[in-house]
């Protein structure tokens, strides 16, 4: 009887409005974009990431234009990228069709010119990719703090 009581308890726990509905499938290549974005960053590879990024990529930092073109993205970015002292870590986050969503934790000792953030030495940026035909077309970044992206990537206050 406990073992019937156990199992009609588990079937109600598991009612089907509560199931969780997978996000969309990933573009073709987009996976293996995503493995290469996180081996260009966290390996301070600059030539590696400018190759993945589509030469007009629009770049938002705090939902504010930076950059509309790779070499523009690159000369503010890749200064970034290739500072010494700074390390960089990617946590993937959520990944759907054209979208790659990520943290990143960077040292931030100043290296680059920033002030010494209070709780030095790491912070964190949430970052969205927009794919397409094997490249990165956009970049939406949220300087960590009060911000979040949303399922598009657009930043939520």
């Amino acid at each position: 009887m406990l073992k019937r009581t156990v199992a009609v308890s588990m079937m109600m726990l598991a009612s089907p409005g509560e199931a969780q509905v997978p996000p969309p499938p990933s573009l073709p290549g987009q996976d293996v974009l995503a493995e290469q974005l996180v081996r260009a960053v966290e390996g301070k590879d600059v030539p590696a990431y400018a190759a993945l990024l589509a030469a007009d990529v629009v770049v938002t930092e705090d939902d504010r234009v930076v950059a509309q073109s790779r070499a523009r993205w690159l000369d503010i970015y890749g200064k970034k990228l290739a500072a010494r002292g700074v390390s960089f870590k990617l946590s993937p986050g959520f990944s759907s069709t054209g979208r790659l969503l990520f943290i990143e934790y960077f040292n931030s000792a100043g290296s680059w010119g920033g002030e010494v953030p209070a709780h030095c030495c790491w912070s964190y940026d949430a970052v969205a990719y927009d794919v397409a035909d094997g490249k990165v077309t956009a970049i939406r970044r949220l300087r960590g703090g009060n911000l979040r992206l949303d399922e598009r990537g657009r930043p939520v206050r």
